[in-house]
């Protein structure tokens, strides 16, 4: 007991002397936030779905099927544009060819081409897409059961027979429901590459400094061992990188209505990545002698783990070789696990692989730390 006291002492002495360095809260706190504003405009969220879904039609039919197929379509929710030629400008729109009606009378297939927008509303996509497929399954549904003939007139005298096909849609389980984007994206990742960047950085300079000045040295002479020394600072460093997490979540909660989807587990998932990044800072802090390479090797490190690991933009949109090759940066567990949290309605069951390569990071830097710390050089 008197050991897990000494350790928390030092520990808590190593974040007081943090939390009372005002350059701290600037790279901790003004500066993430810098990024955050950045990174979540430039990755915002096209919102919900607007109430009503413009779909733009270029009618190139002249026979009587296309407008039949068109009056399916039309709903509350979808709104028709119906033009002669492709316009400049569209949000989504559906070609009829010249020989739609002609190959309907002849039963013959054909394909319909579709297209939206690169930056449209995907909900209001996805609910055009739905309404495309409810009539086309209507008219096929109306030609077997009619089959030849003014069809419109016969459902006229058998009101039984209409709209006898129904096309329902849903998302599957566990997909995605909105796309990673704006601020829900931007906290996170701001949050993990600075975490990584000022963890290094403080934990690695003070480190060196203090085994420069003896400090690490005459803290021997006290009842603390050297393995007691080396788990105070690894705590402390965890520690800091948890007291910047929290700032940064909690201003992001109150300016940004940052939503995390599971708050506990968000915080789990940080707390593992940022006991790897203190055992990485002590690592480095350790080996190196000058502080302006640690500095060097943080931000160098930080900056690429952060744009390969999903923190400057979701990865998951990034192509599959690129995401596999972001597979080797620490980010990338975290931001997984972070999206999968927020974005995929995912809970403890669906980041358990993340959490276990975090901690098997943690163990395996905590293990090379320990075994490089010195207490004098």
């Amino acid at each position: 007991m008197r050991t897990v006291k000494r350790v928390l002492h030092v520990a808590g002495n190593d974040l007081r002397l943090m939390v009372g360095d005002k350059a701290f809260f600037f790279w901790s706190l003004v500066f993430p936030m810098l990024f955050i504003v950045l990174f979540g405009l430039v990755f915002k969220s096209s919102g919900g779905a607007p109430a009503v879904a413009e779909l733009t039609v270029v009618n190139l039919d002249e026979g009587r099927w296309a407008a039949y197929f068109l009056d399916k379509i039309k709903s509350p929710t979808v709104e028709l544009k119906v033009v002669g030629a492709e316009p400049a400008e569209y949000n989504r729109l559906i070609v009829l060819p010249p020989d739609f009606s002609a190959r309907i009378e002849a039963r013959r297939a054909q394909a319909l081409a579709f297209k939206k927008r690169e930056n449209a509303s995907a909900k209001a996509a996805a609910r055009v897409e739905t309404r495309l497929y409810q009539a086309i399954a209507r008219v096929l549904g109306e030609i077997v059961l009619y089959g030849d003939g003014d069809l419109s007139k016969f459902l006229d005298g058998h009101a039984g027979f209409r709209d006898i096909v129904r096309v329902e849609s849903r998302f599957p389980e566990n997909t995605v429901t909105a796309v990673p984007s704006g601020f829900d994206h931007s906290i996170p990742g701001t949050t993990v590459q600075f975490i990584m960047m000022m963890v290094i950085i403080y934990g690695g300079v003070t480190v060196m400094e203090d085994r420069k000045k003896g400090v690490l040295a005459r803290m021997l002479f006290s009842p603390l061992s050297k393995g007691e020394l080396f788990q105070a600072k690894l705590l402390g460093r965890w520690g800091m990188g948890l007291v910047q997490a929290i700032i940064l979540f909690v201003v992001g909660r109150i300016l940004f209505k940052l939503d995390l989807g599971s708050a506990p587990l968000a915080l789990l998932v940080i707390a593992v990545f940022s006991l790897a990044m203190a055992a990485l800072s002590v690592f480095i802090g350790s080996l190196c002698r000058k502080e302006d390479l640690i500095i060097g090797l943080a931000v160098l490190l930080a900056n690429i783990f952060a744009g390969l690991g999903g923190c400057w933009w979701p990865s998951e949109i990034v192509p599959p070789g690129v995401r596999t090759a972001a597979m080797a940066s620490p980010a990338y567990w975290a931001m997984d696990a972070l999206h999968k949290l927020r974005f995929f309605q995912g809970g403890a069951g669906d980041i358990l692989l993340n959490l276990g390569i975090l901690s098997a990071l943690a163990a395996v830097l905590g293990a090379v730390a320990a075994r490089a710390f010195k207490v004098r050089d």
